[in-house]
């Protein structure tokens, strides 16, 4: 009767380790499933953030050629440091983006820093200037809008089946 149960024992202990086993397969399985939807959510998660970063950066370029239409050289020079200073910032944050699209964004960058400078030197715009600075903020203002609606594009054809 001892052998018996023995006998049993084991066959049970068999069939327990080989569900175990496949257990642990299947647990694999869905970690490995887990993680890389957790990584496509944090890829999406940080594009939407970049998208409403740029954005705001757009809405900065905005104000910036407002400033000079109406020809408040101080204002405008200083809004002109900041958006230059938050472009770069999210060239370096966003290391994800593709190299066109920072290359584009070192682009709006220098064209930035071009407005400051010029902005910085002049107590009064002519004419021709003004024209000549407020071509450089439609070009930045093309860049920005142009990159993120790129990059929301993207987003929704991902989220598209």
């Amino acid at each position: 009767m001892l052998t018996k149960f023995a006998d049993w024992s084991s066959i049970v202990g068999a069939v327990l380790g080989a569900a175990g086993v496949l257990f642990s397969i299947l647990a694999f399985w869905a970690a490995n499933r887990a993680k890389q939807s957790a990584e496509e959510a944090r890829r999406d998660v940080r594009s939407l953030v970049a998208a409403d970063k740029f954005h705001h950066l757009d809405s900065s370029a905005k104000e910036l050629c407002s400033h000079i239409e109406h020809e408040d050289l101080p204002v405008a020079s200083f809004l002109a440091r900041d958006l230059w200073f938050e472009i770069n910032g999210a060239i370096t944050r966003w290391e994800f983006l593709d190299s066109t699209t920072k290359e584009r964004f070192r682009e709006a960058s220098r064209l930035a820093l071009q407005v400051r400078e010029f902005m910085r030197s002049k107590n009064q715009l002519e004419a021709k200037d003004k024209a000549k600075v407020l071509k450089k903020c439609d070009a930045i203002l093309g860049i920005l809008s142009g990159e993120s609606g790129k990059i929301q594009s993207g987003l929704e054809a991902r989220g598209e089946p």
